[in-house]
């Protein structure tokens, strides 16, 4: 619902709303044995039909149905409203078939929300906006169930006032807001509570299945499961010069995020091997400044060319945990259990911590450390940049973008799993100058700084290229615009693997970056268009 209401030199704008969003994943996974032909499509039809049977036939909700030569009946496993295994007599043929076994799932989480926005302005000079929302998920228990996340901003239009109305200053703002947000993304269904299915039910190879006697837990209770926040502080100053020929901003921020939502261990023995929580006393901090400054250099009838870039800084702290929790696991023969990163009070996120190499000894064993330590890198870049820029004479354009990232460091496991002298051992995927490196036949390849490289890196994301066809638009077509677009063109960098921007996980409870375990570079891709009007 919306209000405006204009009085005086003021204006007021209010919203309040509300929205709801459902998330449903349901399906059944079934298995068959004993099949009345060797027809693949006739298999899958009589498999679909005999299923869609005899599941229209049971009432209530199930979680697993399915028959067998060693039962007497379909078997139907209930979760609700009680635990319960019971036998029915379903009609309708289902001999094109000799056993049976299907496996249901049906999972919804939902969120609601409520939400109100007022936005206030005098003389278009003062501006006021407030905002607050409460989100509901059903991820969290009742008592965590919603959060409350309310925000403001206010501004000043310089540019408005007297004392600027006859300078070329045309845009001149300062901004400063502040508000907190949440987090709630990946935690998905039932987390909380504590969920017991029926065992999964196979087929064995002479038909038979065998029923199990009860249910099982696949989850563990968390009743303390809340929502992640992060507070938020900025200050900002828009600009603009001669009608924003020359237009620009800076912002400076700090996000202080609290009871981080993170995936970890659980102690074992377990019935799975990760659980999500919110980390113990956990705050992580971001500051930093973002700069950017846009020019059109040249106006014209025919020719038109503006370029712009921005720059942004970004210090990451972890302030404080409770505990410490290795990450980023290191994959290859020897490497079992080894990991290259730790989440840690007092360093940064994504912080490595491995063994300092040192060389080669006479024999060619490598000289570390013992113990990994913090060796001072992270692999969260500290400077991001990009730098755009469109061209147009006539009926031709052309716009080109570049992006950067710096002060980072990716870990090349690849390197370390197959690019080493032990490697011919178990491999043939070695490189020749692994033979004259120093390095001993028999030495193993310890997760170290040996394999921590620089992540620099500037690359070409975007080139166009597109003519505006002279047509008189008399004819069948109004008009004819042709393009050529290319993606990822160019890479400069002195990382050594693939490419330094990698995204490859590596197992592990928590989320990782910057570790190159044979991860796929960014394509390539040339795109020939034509866009065309009737």
């Amino acid at each position: 619902m919306n209000y405006n209401k204009t009085f005086g030199d003021s204006k007021l704008e209010a919203l309040v709303g509300f929205s709801y969003q459902s998330f449903r994943n349901s399906g059944i996974n079934s298995s068959a044995w004993g099949f009345g032909t060797d027809d693949m499509d006739q298999m899958g039809d009589d498999m679909k039909s005999i299923v869609n049977n005899i599941a229209n036939q049971i009432p209530g909700s199930f979680q697993q149905f399915g028959y067998a030569p060693n039962l007497s009946g379909v078997y139907v496993n209930r979760l609700f409203p009680d635990v319960a295994q019971e036998f029915i007599s379903p009609s309708g043929s289902i001999g094109a078939i000799k056993s049976l076994a299907v496996d249901s799932y049906d999972n919804t989480t939902e969120l609601q929300s409520y939400f109100a926005r007022v936005n206030y302005s005098y003389k278009n000079k003062y501006l006021l906006t407030a905002t607050v929302r409460a989100d509901g998920s059903s991820s969290f228990s009742k008592d965590n169930r919603y959060g409350y996340f309310p925000s403001g901003a206010i501004a000043w239009k310089l540019s408005e006032e007297d004392f600027l109305s006859d300078s070329n200053v045309s845009t001149l703002k300062l901004r400063v807001s502040a508000g907190i947000t949440g987090n709630q993304e990946g935690v998905g269904y039932g987390n909380y509570v504590r969920r017991e299915r029926w065992g999964g039910l196979g087929i064995s190879d002479s038909g038979e299945i065998f029923l199990n006697s009860g249910v099982g837990a696949v989850a563990f209770a968390e009743p303390n499961l809340k929502w992640e926040s992060t507070v938020q502080y900025g200050a900002g100053l828009d600009f603009g010069f001669n009608d924003d020929r020359l237009s620009g901003s800076i912002d400076v921020y700090s996000k202080e995020t609290q009871d981080l939502l993170f995936l970890i261990n659980t102690a074992q023995p377990a019935v799975n091997p990760t659980q999500f929580k919110n980390l113990e006393d956990s705050k992580i901090v971001n500051k930093g400044v973002e700069f950017g400054l846009a020019y059109d250099l040249v106006q014209s009838e025919d020719f038109n060319w503006s370029a712009s870039f921005n720059v942004a800084y970004n210090d990451n702290m972890v302030e404080s945990l409770t505990g410490e929790y290795l990450s980023a696991n290191v994959n290859g023969p020897g490497l079992t259990g080894a990991t290259a990163q730790k989440l840690q009070e007092g360093y940064p996120l994504f912080s490595y911590f491995v063994r300092v190499f040192d060389g080669y000894n006479a024999d060619g064993t490598p000289i570390i450390t013992e113990d990994p330590q913090f060796v001072g890198k992270s692999a969260l870049p500290t400077v991001t940049g990009g730098f755009s820029t469109n061209l147009s004479y006539k009926r031709w354009t052309m716009s080109a973008y570049l992006s950067g990232q710096f002060g980072h460091y990716v870990y090349n496991n690849t390197a370390n799993a197959f690019f080493t002298a032990g490697a011919f051992n178990t491999s043939r995927n070695v490189l020749p100058e692994t033979l004259t490196s120093g390095e001993g036949l028999g030495a193993s390849a310890e997760a170290s700084t040996r394999f921590l490289e620089k992540g620099d890196f500037v690359r070409l994301q975007n080139l166009s290229f597109s003519y505006n066809l002279p047509l008189s638009g008399k004819g069948t077509f109004k008009s004819m615009v042709l393009s050529l677009t290319g993606q990822n063109l160019l890479l400069f960098t002195n990382y050594s693997g693939l490419d330094p921007e990698v995204s490859s996980s590596t197992g592990g409870s928590l989320p990782s970056i910057g570790m190159d375990y044979g991860a796929y570079p960014n394509p390539t891709t040339i795109t020939f268009g034509i866009n065309a009007k009737f």
